[in-house]
């Protein structure tokens, strides 16, 4: 019947935020051209502050300021452009673009 998540792992607090952004200090290599517009928007009327985006971000993008999803903070120099945020988010409260193009990270693998 499908995959079943442990759900204390899968929305566990293990590694979040500065956590997740130490680790991966040297493996994402920010582009020569940074981006210079906001490609994500958490809607604050709509977040409820669970804390998904948060939880689950791969690069720590996300910060969690007076019970809300705060992505402007790290978001445009951490960000992956992964979408991972905006699937996982029960209530449509991140508003997701594309990125300009030629901006961003670059992952670095060794």
């Amino acid at each position: 019947m499908g995959i079943r998540y442990n759900k204390e792992i899968l929305y566990g607090n293990q590694l979040c935020g500065a956590a997740v952004r130490e680790l991966v200090e040297g493996i994402i290599v920010y582009s020569d051209k940074p981006k210079t517009e906001e490609h994500i928007k958490v809607i604050e009327e709509k977040c409820n502050g669970c804390g998904r985006c948060y939880r689950l971000c791969p690069t720590g993008s996300y910060e969690m300021v007076n019970n809300k999803a705060d992505w402007v903070t790290f978001g445009m120099t951490h960000c992956a452009e992964c979408g991972l945020c905006r699937m996982i988010c029960p209530l449509d409260a991140i508003d997701w673009n594309y990125p300009e193009g030629g901006t961003g990270i670059v992952h670095k693998y060794s």
